[in-house]
């Protein structure tokens, strides 16, 4: 029994390195051929055993992308493998290669037809590398730029429509990442950064699910800096503004709280007389 399991694992081994070993590029294909085996094995079903073999040969597809661009240096072949060197990072999932290789793309050609489905692909590989609002928000700022971008260069691609979504999701993140850095500061009781944090949600990104948020903890920020003035209109503002969101109830609490406090009189240091010289 054990000397048939033995065999099966050796025969399953061998089974799983033929599949997965890389194929070498035939010899005299034209640059069409080229292209369109890569395009093949791109397109072709994995096949096998779902829970062994569930994968593409990808680094096939990329020599044959590679021997295109490497033999037919200035054919439209050439042109088009660089894309797909793209997508095939993309599928990998290898999103931050995906975007070099489409960035780069675009700088070599602009003016290509297939320039509006490489900006896409690219402001979607940064998207695909968001994190979280306590991260670097590098990527979510990568993402916003390209998918601005392809929506003001491509105005009638049908893909406009997931981009401007995705804008939106974009500028939330960013705006619940001021919030986080915001509330940082604020338990650390530095509410003057807390405000500008704040603040800036409150300027840059009105448009977002975090503006009563923002508004709030911005009038409770100034209220702390004892900024009575400055945290009733900001509150009046989101109670106005926003009547039906649950920071608005929070602001009107807080206004009853502050109602009719004054900012402390800062103590004044007596002006010094000069006794005029006798003479």
């Amino acid at each position: 029994m054990n000397r048939i399991l033995t065999l099966l694992f050796l025969a399953f081994s061998l089974m799983f390195v033929v599949n997965c070993g890389s194929r070498s590029v035939p010899k005299g294909l034209s640059d069409q051929e080229l292209y369109e085996g890569a395009l093949e094995q791109m397109n072709e079903d994995p096949g096998g055993f779902p829970w062994i073999f569930n994968g593409k040969d990808h680094e096939t597809i990329l020599k044959y992308l590679k021997e295109v661009q490497l033999r037919y240096t200035y054919s439209p072949y050439a042109t088009l493998a660089e894309l797909r060197t793209g997508d095939v990072f993309f599928e990998q999932g290898d999103y931050e290669q995906a975007a070099v290789e489409y960035e780069e793309f675009i700088k070599r050609h602009p003016g290509h037809q297939e320039a509006s489905y490489a900006t896409y692909q690219l402001a979607i590989s940064y998207y695909r590398q968001i994190l979280s609002p306590d991260r670097d928000p590098t990527t979510t700022r990568e993402a916003l730029k390209w998918f601005n971008i392809f929506i003001e260069k491509y105005p009638d691609s049908p893909l406009v429509a997931k981009a401007e979504q995705r804008v939106v999701k974009c500028r939330q993140r960013l705006a619940k990442r001021e919030i986080y850095i915001g509330n940082f500061y604020n338990k650390r009781k530095n509410y003057k950064a807390a405000v500008h944090r704040y603040g800036l949600v409150v300027a840059d990104y009105s448009d977002t699910k975090q503006m009563p948020e923002a508004m709030y903890l911005l009038g409770r920020a100034y209220a702390k800096q004892d900024q009575y003035d400055l945290a009733r209109a900001t509150l009046n503002q989101l109670v106005q503004t926003y009547p039906d969101e649950k920071y608005a109830g929070k602001a009107s609490s807080l206004l009853n709280d502050i109602e009719g406090k004054t900012p402390p009189v800062p103590e004044q240091t007596p002006d010094i007389i000069e006794e005029p010289s006798q003479g």
